[in-house]
């Protein structure tokens, strides 16, 4: 079959390709079943029911050397469960969109109904929200460390994008059983995400969030749109390039008037 240009065209290429017809309603039961099993699974593990718990933690010592507090809201990720259809939009992004090698599978082989709970890292995901712009790297480095003293496998990295999207990602991989598509059960690895942004970065995404979800459907090989200034797209790309910028300069002062205070506080014990 051609390269398929939409996903109605991925789903019928997808059931004769790889076996997987993501339209089958039992699929979608199936993957139901798991996804919830998952969540339910994840939450019981030591590692969430002490999350809270560590998260504290953190904020004790991230507030001891910045005199700021590290989070907006709870310190706990609220986790979700990722809908059927985002994940069969996944897989045709994964498989096709960002494919270079197609006709031929990705480089780390093709997802299909068969491996998707292992191939895909969002399954179960959740957000943090820091208040400055240097707290997601430091909380993504907490929660490594934390998951490495549970032995758990676990990654993180940074994610900044052409179209302004600016978070950390932390993943974590726990042993999960799963039903495969004759609804017979396997424990595997699964991995949960915890994205980690800033408060300004989150409200902005809050309100483009429907824009992005369009444009990840589409293909990205041209950069045209960074020319087309009357744009959403380019508008709210910019935006948050703009406000990562302005998030900089909050710190550096934050950290300014830090410094002077602590300065004017030693002079004035000196002068005592």
């Amino acid at each position: 079959m051609a390269k398929p240009s939409g996903l109605e065209e991925y789903r019928d290429w997808a059931t004769e390709a790889l076996d997987s017809d993501f339209s089958n309603p039992q699929l979608q039961r199936i993957y139901e079943t798991n996804a919830n099993n998952i969540l339910s699974s994840v939450l019981r593990h030591p590692f969430f029911v002490r999350f809270s718990e560590e998260a504290l933690r953190w904020s004790e010592s991230y507030q001891s050397g910045s005199r700021s507090e590290l989070f907006m809201g709870s310190p706990e990720p609220s986790l979700v469960v990722k809908p059927f259809t985002s994940v069969v939009e996944k897989t045709y992004r994964q498989n096709v969109l960002r494919n270079d090698a197609f006709p031929n599978g990705p480089l780390k082989g093709w997802i299909d109904k068969r491996n998707l709970y292992s191939k895909i890292n969002d399954l179960v995901r959740g957000t943090l929200v820091c208040r400055f712009i240097d707290g997601p790297q430091f909380v993504a480095e907490q929660i490594e460390k934390y998951a490495m003293r549970l032995d758990l496998r676990t990654r993180r990295y940074s994610h900044e994008r052409d179209d302004g999207y600016y978070a950390f990602h932390s993943y974590v991989t726990f042993p999960v059983p799963i039903f495969d598509v004759d609804w017979n059960q396997a424990e595997i690895p699964v991995e949960v995400e915890i994205q980690i942004t800033t408060q300004l970065q989150d409200v902005l995404r809050s309100l483009t969030h429907h824009l992005y979800e369009g444009q990840r459907l589409q293909s990205e090989e041209s950069g045209k749109w960074k020319w087309d200034f009357a744009s959403n797209r380019f508008r709210v790309s910019y935006l948050s390039h703009t406000l990562h910028l302005i998030e900089s300069i909050i710190l550096d002062s934050r950290d300014r008037v830090l410094s002077e205070t602590e300065s004017n506080s030693r002079l004035g014990k000196t002068r005592k």
